[in-house]
């Protein structure tokens, strides 16, 4: 008779128990990962190393607890008989239902509520919402609800600061800063940013006598701080592949609950990365898609309109990146104009435009452009103070100006108006980007019909420019609820026959 398999799990690590040699094989071949850069190195080269590396160690039989549901579940399908041995979690306790803001229940959003259930009885899960299903407000429904000691960690100070308001407006209490050179810990919920606290679990290599104490002190403290956490929330997630997530999450030894919210879990070139996300938070637990938010009106219905114009007379196939962008997008006068129109047109329509770029010098120069077309518009990047940000979003909203363009600043964090038209000014190929930038126009319309206008260009006459645009049109072409909206070539918004029309 076969022995039974047993898992030992707490918050941070799981071990197996009764397991052969060839069991052990198979867990850490479950668990391997392709080590990038791996075939430059001289073990890769002599062919001593296949370039992989494992979560597992084969001496202790132990593994990231984030990982004992992918094991159970596969050492189940292979007929092996397992046993799971962990504590029961820490009961919840907040009420089953929290009420979290003054917003009637809707069952429409009944999936948030069931992403904390789920939660609840997982403990350890990534939640895949897509932009704009309201990953604050699940965060926020999960803080009341299990109402332990929490942390909340970004890498973004922007996110930091919406999250300790919200947080402060749902509970009513101080919440506990860490980040933006703030300590203030404290014992019900919390806010972080990652740099903060990896900075304080360093322990510079040189340092000596008083310098050296102090960073031991500090560090010490902060082990202490994260021991005591027991719920940790991962906004943005699919950054936590990182070894700073990583990292962190490994001291918080009683946080057996552990939510990763993104849009884009496991969608990094980078194999290591992908698995130390599911290391940290475990699988995936719930996905929201674009499709389901679209379908029930909880995001707008979006139509993407893909420009073709001729490229500018220095602008060369085979012309380095750098250069490239320079000429064929910042610089590149018929595409500025023709965005330019663009916005002018909706605003003429009544719709608040967004202008999305990637450098400072392409914003000043649309600024520039529509001033002479004498249409209103600000524009803010990243030097801009988070209220400043907030105050220009307002004028967006509230008709104050018609034109809003934005750097990076504003692919994540901030509480975007109803947009009516979002101009992806800026080319690029990052998928998370790019749905983070498209989503700033999918946010429901109050008032007139729920559809928010994607313009893109197709960006000839550079092999780097053009595989990009190629890459961001495929990208919506593979996400159900975008694919449907899709123009033909040379096809344009109909605004009358949409209802958009002034």
């Amino acid at each position: 008779m076969s022995k039974v398999i047993q898992i030992a799990a707490n918050a941070v690590n799981a071990k197996l128990y009764n397991a052969s040699r060839e069991i052990s094989r198979e867990v850490s071949n479950l668990l391997s990962y392709r080590v990038s850069g791996a075939e430059h190195s001289a073990a890769f080269k002599a062919q001593r190393w296949d370039g992989r590396s494992t979560f597992y160690d084969f001496k202790t039989g132990l593994f990231p607890a984030g990982f004992v549901h992918l094991v159970l579940q596969h050492l189940r399908q292979k007929g092996h008989t397992v046993q799971l041995v962990r504590k029961p979690f820490p009961a919840p306790q907040g009420p089953k239902n929290p009420k979290v803001d003054n917003f009637p229940e809707n069952p429409d959003y009944a999936y948030q509520l069931e992403t904390v259930n789920k939660l609840v009885k997982h403990g350890q899960m990534v939640a895949q919402v897509a932009t704009g299903g309201g990953k604050s407000r699940i965060c926020r429904l999960a803080v009341a609800r299990i109402a332990r000691m929490s942390l909340f960690i970004t890498t973004r100070g922007v996110l930091m600061h919406q999250m300790k308001d919200a947080f402060e407006e749902t509970t009513g209490r101080k919440v506990g800063v860490l980040g933006d050179g703030e300590w203030t810990p404290r014992r019900s919920v919390n806010v972080g940013m990652v740099q903060t606290l990896m900075s304080r679990l360093k322990i510079d290599e040189d340092a000596t006598g008083a310098k050296l104490q102090r960073q031991i002190e500090v560090r010490n403290k902060t082990i202490k701080f994260l021991s005591m956490v027991e719920f940790v929330i991962l906004e943005e997630a699919h950054e936590a592949g990182g070894n700073s997530y990583y990292e962190i999450l490994r001291h918080c030894k009683n946080a057996h609950y552990r939510l990763s919210l993104t849009a884009t879990p496991f969608m990094k070139d980078d194999e290591e990365a992908n698995m130390r996300l599911m290391a940290c938070s475990g699988p995936v637990g719930i996905r929201i898609s674009e499709k389901f938010l679209i379908d029930r009106g909880i995001l707008a219905r979006p139509y993407f309109k893909y420009v073709e114009l001729g490229p500018p007379a220095m602008l060369h196939r085979l012309l380095p990146w750098k250069d490239a962008y320079k000429v064929g997008i910042v610089e590149n006068e018929m595409r500025n104009r023709h965005i330019v129109w663009e916005a002018e047109r909706a605003a003429q329509n009544n719709m608040p435009v967004m202008i999305l770029v990637q450098q400072k010098k392409h914003g000043e120069t649309l600024k520039k452009l529509l001033k002479e077309r004498r249409i209103s518009s600000e524009f803010i990047y990243g030097k801009h103070e988070q209220e400043e940000r907030k105050e220009a979003l307002q004028r967006l909203g509230s008709g104050k100006i018609s034109v809003l363009i934005g750097s990076t600043i504003l692919d994540v964090g901030v509480d975007v108006p109803a947009v009516g038209l979002v101009i992806l000014a800026g080319g690029g190929k990052a998928e998370v980007a790019l749905r983070q930038r498209i989503g700033r126009g999918l946010r429901r319309k109050k008032s007139g019909p729920n559809i928010a206008l994607i313009v893109d260009f197709v960006d000839p006459g550079n092999t780097h420019l053009r595989k990009h645009a190629r890459e961001r049109r495929r990208i919506v072409e593979s996400t159900d609820g975008f694919n449907e909206g899709i123009l033909g070539k040379n096809e344009d918004f109909n605004f009358t026959e949409l209802g958009l029309a002034a």
